[in-house]
């Protein structure tokens, strides 16, 4: 039997990947300026997760949302998954990692810098996966770079706003 603790914490893990699924459902029939690019709103359920109860429970959090949306849209094994697995991974290490320093670091920076490195761990899965053969020092496909970044930049900086705003208060 598990103690009140448990059950507490199994209840807002369910709440938060519910969250996450709802944020990345809606996500998906909000217009895009490209089919991949997404503001991310599904790790605000991530970030309060692992502030409340640390990393593990937030990369449980990112792990299950990605199989359970996988498998509802269809996606499941394919490139779109292992691009969002391995990217998702990498970012909430990353978050993992600078919340240890949450006196130095707030929300919104952790997050910042996690959209950042997600979509840079994004650009180097496709480049293998598809585009190896292409000289990514090219004008065109800096900008490309530039400009994704950017948008890893802004949607950090989105999703950090509203984790601190949302976030569950400690007590």
């Amino acid at each position: 039997m598990k103690n009140k603790y448990e059950k507490k914490k199994m209840a807002y893990q369910i709440t938060l990947i519910l969250m996450a699924l709802y944020f990345s459902l809606m996500e998906s029939i909000i217009p895009k300026p490209f089919p991949w690019m997404r503001i991310g709103l599904s790790n605000i359920s991530t970030i309060i997760g692992m502030r409340k109860f640390g990393f593990k429970f937030g990369l449980e959090i990112l792990i299950l949302r990605i199989l359970i949306n996988s498998i509802m849209l269809g996606t499941f094994l394919s490139p779109t998954f292992i691009i969002s697995i391995l990217s998702g991974i990498v970012g909430v290490g990353v978050m993992g990692i600078f919340m240890r320093y949450q006196k130095s670091f707030s929300t919104i920076a952790i997050s910042t810098i996690a959209g950042i490195t997600h979509n840079m761990m994004q650009l180097l899965v496709v480049y293998y996966l598809f585009f190896n053969n292409i000289n990514v020092m090219e004008r065109g496909i800096l900008v490309f770079i530039f400009f994704f970044l950017l948008f890893g930049t802004i949607s950090g900086l989105i999703v950090g706003i509203f984790a601190e705003k949302f976030r569950i208060e400690e007590r």
